[in-house]
């Protein structure tokens, strides 16, 4: 009988500590359908050839849920076509495309900040809170990469 009430209060001290434990939030379709490459692609650019890349995704539950996407692409420059490409026309252009897939997600990006080789948004929803990071530079002379991070914290209450 006691290694019974002992069992049945182990027990119960473990569902009490697992209804307790925290759970992953939702994260925006912004950050969880948003791919750079595709973005890219869909520019249609031809002074860019698609050589390598890749991304990798993290998540951290606790009182919110911290999210994190990173994107390394490298294409090849293909000038010899009918002319140079510009670097800052192509980022001024990927950031009006990011704009508008955070806008058609129903996200409210509140800051735009612009350098000459890269880009910040942030965005808000009443429950998450993220920002995108792009960053463009050309390496080796006919190379240029690109680097972009998306984070995201959800369950959090937001102004927006």
């Amino acid at each position: 009988m006691k290694r019974f009430l002992f069992n049945l209060v182990v027990a119960g001290c473990a569902l009490f500590l697992c209804a307790c434990q925290n759970s992953e939030k939702p994260e925006t379709t912004v950050f969880r359908d948003f791919n750079l490459g595709a973005t890219v692609e869909q520019m249609n650019v031809a002074q860019l050839q698609p050589k390598t890349g890749g991304n990798s995704v993290s998540t951290a539950i606790g009182e919110t849920t911290e999210r994190r996407r990173s994107f390394e692409l490298e294409y090849l420059l293909n000038e010899q076509s009918s002319e140079p490409f510009n670097e800052a026309l192509f980022l001024d252009e990927l950031k009006t495309q990011i704009a508008e897939q955070i806008s058609d997600a129903g996200v409210w990006a509140n800051v735009a900040v612009s350098t000459r080789d890269s880009f910040y948004f942030n965005y808000s929803t009443k429950e998450n809170r993220g920002s995108f990071e792009v960053i463009g530079a050309r390496v080796e002379g006919n190379k240029y990469k690109l680097w972009c991070i998306v984070r995201e914290s959800a369950g959090i209450e937001s102004d927006k």
